[in-house]
């Protein structure tokens, strides 16, 4: 059977606007990096750079929607498209977060010699998907995807987070790891207080290994890894290919995607190439 391909993105005909901005710590006025930028549970955002600058493109449909900026750390921060757009100074300032989320720190001395592994192992390429907008590769900056997974276990730590690319043209990629808990079976609050990355370089394809375990995250029941698009470099003008197998899973839909940052979930029924080890 050949390969069949699904394309994660979403098109649209209507005129374009550009918003551009930066986001600043508004204590210190540093630029921060990676700020998940967008229109409310719509397909139009992004994060910012390195610099903290960040740029996409809307249409006059959401001249009445509200723009969201959120990182880890910081309180986010809602403002309406029509606002934003009419302002001089584009410079958005966020405020640290008072209730940043508290380190896990395992109390129990007893050795944490049982571990369990949750997910998909299987790497086939009967079906696969790729995760990239057809138009620009731009247009992936901030888009996510991941699964839903389940423990029983008691004081159970996530040791480690991997997932499979069956190809890749890009000389480097990288990426951020969220792990959400749920409200109401959907991606809700991050359960880690730290940003975590991963980076591809040189067209790696095959597993790429996350370790999680310095970071003390504890999971309870069902909580949700995703693979976050953050910034590449491709140094050929080329279609950008990043392809993900999975196994096609019609009714358990486990799989959440969405296409750009503050975009509403999806889910989707399949399982992708994606496993996480705990301990306990």
């Amino acid at each position: 059977m050949a390969t069949q391909f699904f394309s994660f993105g979403q098109n649209s005909n209507n005129d374009k606007i550009a918003l551009n901005g930066n986001v600043v710590d508004k204590d210190n006025n540093q630029p921060l990096s990676y700020v998940s930028v967008g229109i409310i549970n719509k397909s139009q955002g992004t994060v910012s750079d390195t610099l903290g600058h960040f740029s996409f493109s809307i249409t006059n449909e959401n001249l009445s929607d509200s723009l969201q900026l959120s990182i880890v750390g910081y309180n986010s921060l809602r403002i309406a498209v029509k606002d934003f757009i009419g302002i001089n100074d584009k410079t958005i300032r966020l405020t640290v977060s008072i209730a940043q989320l508290a380190e896990v720190v395992v109390t129990s001395s007893n050795p944490r010699n049982n571990t369990e592994i949750i997910g998909r192992q299987g790497s086939g390429k009967l079906t696969q998907i790729s995760i990239h907008n057809k138009n620009s590769v731009d247009e992936t900056v901030g888009s996510e995807m991941g699964m839903l997974y389940k423990t029983k276990k008691q004081n159970a730590i996530l040791k480690d987070f991997n997932f499979y690319i069956s190809a890749n043209n890009f000389n480097y990629v990288k990426f951020r790891v969220n792990i959400y808990s749920l409200k109401n079976g959907i991606p809700d609050s991050l359960i880690c207080n730290k940003q975590i990355f991963a980076t591809l370089d040189n067209f790696k394809t095959g597993w790429t290994k996350i370790d999680l375990e310095k970071y003390n995250i504890k999971i309870i029941d069902e909580f949700v890894v995703t693979v976050q698009w953050i910034e590449s470099r491709m140094d050929y003008k080329e279609k950008p290919i990043t392809i993900l197998p999975f196994a096609a899973t019609p009714f358990s839909k486990n799989c959440f995607a969405r296409i750009a940052s503050q975009d509403k979930w999806i889910k989707k029924g399949m399982n992708l190439s994606n496993f996480i080890t705990i301990t306990y």
